[in-house]
């Protein structure tokens, strides 16, 4: 099966220059897009993150949400999207439910987020203008796309996506890779 963010990479080859993602007046072009979540894999695979690992996304609509989307696909990572407004207790449950043991964060929602990560022991990493940048330009790019055909990970999927769940059922239908 193989990894979505292969797209990336194989759309970057034939129009690295067009614009992949625009929010307000700014603009990326794929080769960026590409780039950056080649960082974010090498980040994450810095700092240890496997294949099927899950990793939480607790980001409004930015421009950053595609970097970190596609960077935790590159390293075979499992996203899990998460609404930015969640509590910190909420955040709790969602990673530790997921088994996410790390979430990328909007600055803006930085203290819920850490809240909730500290609880369930997960790494935590601001997202912002100043210092994910920077971040990002520290870690080696990780050009490569992981494969996700191997039979230890067959079938993962692409994200969780957590519904609230009624009475405390777990909830969390599956995106498949293709």
């Amino acid at each position: 099966m193989t990894n979505l963010a292969k797209n990336l990479t194989d759309t970057t080859r034939v129009h690295a220059g067009r614009v992949a993602v625009r929010v307000d007046n700014a603009a990326m072009t794929y080769r960026a897009l590409d780039e950056a979540s080649a960082r974010v894999a090498g980040l994450l695979r810095e700092r240890g993150l496997k294949p099927g690992d899950r990793v939480g996304v607790m980001m409004p609509n930015v421009a950053e949400v595609p970097v970190v989307y596609y960077g935790v696909l590159r390293a075979g990572g499992v996203v899990v999207p998460m609404n930015p407004l969640l509590k910190a207790r909420e955040v709790a449950y969602y990673l530790g439910d997921s088994g996410a043991g790390l979430v990328f964060a909007w600055h803006a929602f930085a203290d819920e987020a850490r809240g909730g990560a500290e609880q369930v022991q997960a790494e935590f990493i601001v997202v912002d203008g100043i210092g994910f940048p920077d971040l990002l330009a520290s870690a080696a790019p990780d050009d490569q796309v992981a494969q996700r055909d191997d039979e230890d990970h067959r079938g993962d999927p692409l994200h969780l996506r957590h519904d609230r769940p009624p009475e405390g059922r777990r909830t969390h239908p599956r995106q498949p890779h293709q």
